[in-house]
């Protein structure tokens, strides 16, 4: 059951961060950098529940957390940057003016993807 549960959730990453790629080369910015998340998330909470932790939530700093040992500070960033998006990507009340995806950038959605693909997150 673990290794089934680890290809589900890794499955599942790949799948989002492929459509996150397709937001960004259509300029939804903002959708890009959500989804980068959306990758992340289930590729820490598939290695989490293959070694037999539950995981819940969608912090992805907290659920590095629960890995056990220290993850590298470059992750923790990129987890942290992640976690940044997770709401106000999605809502338009979450500023004050305007909507999500004006807020949002081709430059800040590499730098999430790039954090998507890093090796502690997505594999």
């Amino acid at each position: 059951m673990k290794r089934e549960a680890w290809e589900r959730y890794r499955r599942q990453a790949a799948h989002t961060l492929q459509s996150a790629h397709g937001d960004h080369a259509h300029g939804a910015f903002d959708w890009a950098r959500f989804k980068a998340h959306q990758t992340a998330d289930p590729a820490v909470k598939g290695y989490l529940r293959a070694t037999a932790h539950y995981a819940t939530g969608h912090s992805i700093v907290r659920l590095l957390g629960e890995v056990g040992a220290a993850p590298p500070k470059a992750l923790v960033d990129c987890a942290r940057s992640l976690d940044k998006v997770y709401m106000p990507a999605r809502y338009p009340d979450a500023y004050d003016a305007g909507a999500p995806m004006d807020y949002y950038t081709s430059a800040g959605a590499d730098a999430a993807l790039d954090c998507a693909l890093h090796p502690g997150l997505a594999r």
